[in-house]
């Protein structure tokens, strides 16, 4: 696994950025879009969908950034049977190490008990999604 990913999303994290931008803008020398583009696309995605601590955001930016690269973009030559793939992919094995999808959950308000910290998220949902990207 490349290193690079994981540097790039600590760093937007730590300026500031919400986990699904923070995610997302890692990959962005891989991808035809610019940042700040990229973080409008991604910015409602915070907070697990804005705020509602719903989804995780690092799950969804993962997603983003793991489409952007894997989608032809046109109904001709469709891809969504690879971009589904891969999306349940980071989804299922997120899921399978923290034993949530849910920000709410990860964060422990309910009960006070972290499954895992934002930034734990972040680096997790990096690794994933650079794993299914590397597979295209």
């Amino acid at each position: 696994m490349n290193e690079r990913f994981l540097q790039r999303a600590r760093r937007y994290r730590a300026n500031g950025y919400n986990c699904a931008q923070a995610v997302a803008c890692a990959f962005l020398p891989l991808l035809e879009l610019d940042e700040t583009t990229l973080c409008k696309i991604t910015e409602g995605f915070g907070g697990g969908m804005g705020g509602a601590d719903g989804t995780c955001g690092a799950i969804s930016g993962a997603i983003v950034a793991a489409s952007l690269c894997t989608s032809s973009g046109c109904l001709e030559r469709s891809t969504k049977i690879a971009v589904y793939a891969n999306s349940k992919e980071i989804f299922d094995s997120f899921v399978e190490k923290n034993k949530s999808s849910i920000c709410r959950d990860l964060r422990g308000l309910d009960n006070g008990v972290e499954l895992r910290s934002c930034l734990g998220c972040i680096e997790d949902a990096v690794l994933f999604a650079q794993k299914a990207i590397e597979k295209e």
